[in-house]
């Protein structure tokens, strides 16, 4: 079995960067840009944070229960287990856009 590097926010910021040059080299090339907010990456980016900041409540939690400063070490491991949840949710989600873009990429027009 092969060893994974963990998972963590900044895996995908190469991925960022990425889509951020595509979009630029799409504007670039004559496409026009829709006037007005953009709900998709809005919703994208609130998914982000939100992932992001039950991360920072486990390991809140984690590092309360570690240096005795709470008992409640069920809590801990709820915070836990709906951080790496979310997570993996969030890489899923992830995944199955990439493959949908590299897929339209492959379509004959």
């Amino acid at each position: 079995m092969t060893s994974m590097a963990p998972l963590t926010m900044r895996n995908f910021q190469p991925d960022i960067e990425r889509s951020n040059a595509i979009r630029e080299a799409g504007m670039g090339a004559g496409a026009t840009q829709v006037a007005g907010p953009d709900p998709f990456g809005q919703m994208m980016k609130k998914f982000v944070n939100d992932v992001d900041d039950k991360m920072k409540v486990s390991s809140s939690e984690k590092n309360k229960v570690l240096s005795g400063e709470a008992t409640n070490l069920h809590q801990a491991m709820i915070a836990s287990q709906e951080s790496s949840v979310s997570f993996t949710l969030m890489v899923e989600l992830r995944n199955k856009l990439v493959e949908s873009y590299q897929e339209l990429m492959r379509a004959q027009v």
